[in-house]
């Protein structure tokens, strides 16, 4: 391909991914825009790996790299099936606005778009040719000869490509190999456990100035957002053990009316109208970061997969979007086979800062909305209510300062190339 009106020959001829989520359906398309085989692996069969719970932001940072890939087709489908980020902020649970955010404290007219994960996982499947996904493989280990990684599967079969890359998310086995071991320790547990779901906004009254909204109580929060075509995703945190479950107060359904019954409107209509078949409850983990280093040889991470978030900026996917960005890009840096290692680890180092700052924040973020003290929350919704807006909107801000691009000019590390 053309990238600074030079055409750049890699030495990466064809990269394995295994995980079919958002970061490892995004990275197998920037890999096709440069003319790099890819094949994709996924354990779940595909009904599966296109379904998902709930909602997810894909913010103006990662929406700015769909814009680039697949002539931008992908940025417009988005568009198309979304509903746009606008203004939005954080409430007190009896709905006194404590924070309000717009897009143009970024100086754009949305922040990107929300959509149902199962239409997003949709959308990336459809931009990949007939057979670049083959699910129902289960990964078991690999070998790096360091000419090319082997991998093997636990039926039996192999796949050989250039690279491997692991999109397997929080227990990701490509990582757990890279450690040496069959599966890695278990994640750190946050605290909480999340409801989410969606409903359509027919059936409640909403605010029309708001496309989301967080409302904070006393260990809990509810929070909505549009995710286009009348509907709306929810979500609800509580601190909570590890490994709970709501039968015993009769369903989750029943949990969140019970658990919200106190909040102002929108939040317990916006339940009423739930079906308890579609609400979808899980724990919340993360990994502490891994520093500068990823991966090892010819293989690397991406997504949750190296740098699992708690949800609280609604920028996990979008970090994995960034990741498939820039991960692709950098294999364009050298045409030396002999290279291909040190351009990994270069990617790894580029974007461990950014990645570690996200899940610094999140947890901060997390820690303030889920504070269970009285003391505590009054003096978190007194801090927010009386900050001026631009102050609060640098807690945010530098999300948005991510400028992708296939220049290699852009790119901060070494350009192995020359």
């Amino acid at each position: 391909m053309q990238i600074s009106e030079k055409v750049v020959e890699t030495s990466v001829k064809k990269a394995i991914v295994i995980g079919g989520g958002i970061a490892g359906l995004t990275f197998a398309r920037a890999c096709l825009d440069m003319g790099i085989e890819v094949e994709l692996y996924e354990k779940r069969q595909l009904d599966e790996m296109l379904s998902g719970p709930g909602g997810i932001f894909i913010q103006r940072n990662a929406m700015r790299v769909y814009k680039l890939l697949w002539e931008g087709r992908i940025y417009q489908r988005l568009y198309e099936q979304g509903g746009k980020i606008l203004s939005g902020g954080f409430s007190s649970k009896k709905a006194t606005l404590l924070y309000v955010n717009t897009p143009k404290f970024v100086g754009e007219e949305d922040l990107g778009v929300c959509l149902l994960r199962p239409k997003l996982q949709q959308i990336l499947y459809e931009t990949l040719p007939e057979d670049t996904v083959k699910t129902g493989f289960n990964f078991s280990h690999f070998e790096d000869n360091g000419e090319n990684v082997k991998v093997y599967f636990e039926d039996g079969s192999t796949a050989t490509g250039d690279i491997l890359v692991g999109a397997d998310g929080l227990y990701s086995k490509v990582r757990a190999r890279l450690n040496g071991t069959e599966k890695q320790q278990e994640p750190l547990y946050s605290g909480m456990c999340c409801w989410r779901g969606y409903f359509n906004s027919s059936k409640v009254t909403l605010d029309e100035r708001y496309s989301w909204m967080e409302y904070w109580g006393r260990g809990n929060r509810f929070g909505y957002f549009d995710v286009g075509g009348g509907e709306y995703s929810f979500y609800g945190f509580n601190n909570s053990e590890p490994g709970g479950n709501d039968d015993k107060v009769g369903g989750k359904l029943k949990a969140l009316q019970l658990l919200f019954s106190d909040y102002a409107e929108p939040v317990p209509s916006i339940i009423q109208t739930l079906d308890e078949s579609t609400i979808y409850r899980d724990d919340i983990f993360d990994r502490e970061p891994l520093g500068v280093e990823w991966g090892r040889g010819r293989v690397t991470l991406i997504g949750d997969a190296a740098h699992p978030f708690q949800p609280n900026l609604g920028q996990g996917g979008c970090m994995g979007i960034e990741d498939a960005f820039e991960l692709a890009k950098v294999l364009t840096f050298t045409s030396d086979d002999k290279q291909v290692p040190s351009v990994l680890r270069q990617f790894e180092s580029q974007r461990s800062p950014r990645v570690d700052r996200v899940f610094t924040v999140s947890r901060q973020v997390g820690n303030l909305g889920q504070s269970s003290s009285v003391m505590g929350c009054f003096f978190r919704n007194w801090i927010y209510k009386l900050t001026p807006t631009w102050l609060a909107d640098l807690q945010f801000k530098w999300l948005f300062d991510y400028q992708p691009s296939w220049d290699h000019n852009s790119y901060p590390g070494e350009n192995l190339s020359n």
